[in-house]
């Protein structure tokens, strides 16, 4: 009977564990269609770019249909920045507060840290959804597009469902590795 007692206890404690994470495998049956509908969120997790250096961060990112605004702490060396991306391009604000605007978003980011980081991309893959409008091939545990390798090691449940939790984006030498600790749906 204290054998029975006790495994109830445990199946309990184990059933209210906070945060319920699933591997690449556990999720295939989330389809793109349900990520696609979200219209609105924001995450909070860390940052971490690598080429011929490593640039890490602090990441706050807010997205409506029309407008995101990124804040990075500690940001790549440069101390806290905000960047917001519309439909008329990337405003960033540095740590001085100096604000500069470019409507080539990805050219403009490129700029800034030396090589590409495929930001207007990211804001799909984040979601763990591929772009409509351009080719992807299909992997066990993510897809290949625009010539990046997108893995998702990890995922979260939420609110809508099953979101990425460990990011991995890849191309040449270059390392993008983002770790969602919070996930807000609107």
């Amino acid at each position: 009977m204290r054998a029975c007692a006790l495994c109830l206890i445990l199946l309990v404690l184990v059933g209210c564990s906070s945060i319920k994470t699933y591997d690449a495998k556990q999720r295939q049956a989330l389809s793109q269609q349900q990520q696609l509908n979200i219209k609105q969120w924001k995450m909070q997790g860390r940052l971490l770019i690598k080429s011929d250096d490593v640039l890490t961060a602090n990441i706050r990112w807010q997205h409506t249909e029309q407008h995101d605004v990124l804040k990075l702490s500690g940001a790549l060396g440069m101390g806290a920045v905000q960047i917001e991306l519309s439909e008329h391009g990337i405003v960033l604000h540095d740590a001085q507060d100096e604000k500069q605007t470019s409507q080539d978003i990805d050219a403009f980011i490129a700029q800034q840290i030396g090589f590409v980081v495929p930001i207007t991309a990211l804001r799909h893959w984040i979601l763990g959804a591929y772009l409509q409008s351009a080719p992807v091939e299909q992997l066990d545990n993510g897809f290949l597009q625009l010539g990046w390798r997108i893995v998702y090691n990890e995922y979260v449940d939420t609110p809508v469902g099953v979101l990425p939790r460990r990011i991995k984006v890849t191309k040449d030498n270059i390392k993008l590795k983002l770790i969602v600790d919070r996930w807000e749906i609107e």
